[in-house]
């Protein structure tokens, strides 16, 4: 039993986003089983209303209402009305119609804070963790079960750097992380903290560990916003977490074990083994079969230095 909320917290609807895009790729009956029905069996279906319109349309339609403060109170109703008719339309349609009303949960604390963001949660958040539990347990076996029939040389591979050869691909690499950088300044000024906080995630995850990165920096404009916009801070960490979590989880699935080691190592690297951190013990304990594997294979030493 969860219990009641008066808002519904960015971290919460980027967690049940990413959720959704994972259970889009375990199959239909999955698919249907932790969200279809769960939205079925809370009567959204019957509160759909005829449209002439496609979930797209409507879609397009609600991001030409939101940026009009005349709608603002109407975009609540017109969410559920999106989801509902999805419901009759494709699973397609509904994954996407879910994940647009939950970014823009994101993004509006007034749209969280409605009955029909609080209903909608509601009714998709214990069926969309149950498939978040399910999965962790079939991805670590998956996980330990792929490593341990990795050779040396694939394990090696995956635990190698990526190597700028050329000049004009570090200049290149310092551009774009400058022109990233000065997007969030410009977002920070603006007081656009949903972007600001987006650009920063990308940011940290895609450059933290490259010599371009500047740590101080980011932690001076996070302490700065943060006192602008009380828990941004707490925000973009948990940002980090979730999408990092995402991209190993989504490597597992996919089979592709050296995105998912990379996504265990660049979290270990950003969150210096907090256990405070969103999914810490889930990276940890793919981490400890990681390891435990490169012992086993007597590996540790060759990898050394790029550990």
């Amino acid at each position: 039993m969860f219990e009641r909320r008066i808002s519904i917290s960015q971290a919460l609807a980027q967690e049940l986003v990413k959720t959704i895009r994972l259970l889009a790729l375990s199959g239909k009956s999955h698919f249907r089983k932790y969200l279809y029905d769960p939205l079925a069996y809370a009567g959204w279906e019957k509160d759909k209303a005829q449209s002439s319109l496609s979930a797209g349309k409507m879609m397009d339609k609600l991001k030409e209402d939101i940026e009009d403060p005349a709608y603002q109170n109407t975009i609540g109703p017109q969410c559920k009305r999106l989801v509902s008719n999805a419901l009759s339309e494709t699973l397609s349609a509904l994954g996407d119609s879910c994940i647009f009303f939950l970014e823009r949960i994101q993004e509006d604390q007034k749209l969280a804070q409605t009955p029909e963001a609080l209903d909608f949660v509601s009714a998709i958040e214990k069926s969309l963790k149950d498939f978040s539990v399910l999965t962790q347990t079939k991805n670590e076996k998956l996980f330990e079960d792929t490593i341990r029939n990795f050779t040396g040389d694939e394990l090696r591979s995956a635990f190698e750097p990526v190597k700028l050869d050329t000049a004009h691909q570090k200049v290149y690499l310092e551009k774009e992380v400058h022109n990233l950088y000065q997007q969030i300044l410009a977002a920070s000024k603006t007081n656009n903290f949903s972007r600001c906080k987006k650009l920063l995630s990308k940011y940290i995850i895609d450059y933290s560990d490259s010599d371009s990165y500047n740590e101080s920096e980011v932690e001076k404009l996070l302490s700065a916003v943060d006192k602008r916009e009380p828990g941004f801070k707490q925000n973009v960490m948990d940002s980090l977490a979730i999408d990092l979590y995402y991209s190993v989880t989504k490597g597992i699935l996919e089979g592709n074990a050296r995105k998912a080691i990379q996504g265990i190592r660049k979290y270990a690297h950003i969150f210096e083994g907090n256990p405070d951190i969103k999914n810490y013990y889930e990276i940890d304990s793919l981490e400890r079969k990681l390891y435990g594997i490169i012992q086993a294979k007597d590996l540790m030493k060759d990898l050394k230095k790029g550990l």
